[in-house]
């Protein structure tokens, strides 16, 4: 275990994840979702306190996609090395906070009446087409 760990690295890619997966925007929403005290949480976040074994289990099976090794390369209980990485993980990328809205607008849990998801989806789909096309010249062009 290291006491010299990157807390700010950390927060975000737990919160990333979490938004990620839609399981939490925040950290009172990872919270509710791993049952860890939202003030602990933020003294992790912090890095006045370095996340346990548990706590980081915790984290991993809340958040679909965080993983348990990410984890604890992150919070300074493992090296890079230990799991034949160079170098700490990379954050999880996230889209646009529209793009996000989208996504739960147009998924499973979608608050929207089906006949809404429709026009919605289909208006995208105008909107987007053109766009869609180019970006498929352009991958064309760089292969």
């Amino acid at each position: 275990m290291s006491r010299e760990w990157d807390h700010d690295k950390f927060r975000l890619y737990v919160l990333r994840a979490a938004l990620r997966a839609h399981v939490a925007e925040d950290r009172a929403g990872i919270a509710a979702a791993t049952g860890i005290d939202s003030g602990l949480l933020g003294r992790y976040f912090r890095g006045e306190v370095q996340p346990g074994e548990g706590n980081l289990e915790k984290i991993a099976a809340a958040i679909p996609g965080a993983s348990m090794k990410d984890l604890r390369i992150l919070s300074g209980r493992a090296r890079p090395e230990e799991y034949e990485q160079t170098d700490s993980p990379d954050l999880p990328t996230v889209a646009h906070p529209k793009a996000r809205l989208v996504d739960r607008l147009l998924g499973d849990a979608s608050p929207l009446p089906p006949a809404e998801r429709d026009v919605l989806e289909t208006m995208l789909g105008r909107i987007l087409s053109p766009y869609e096309d180019q970006l498929a010249a352009r991958r064309r062009q760089a292969s």
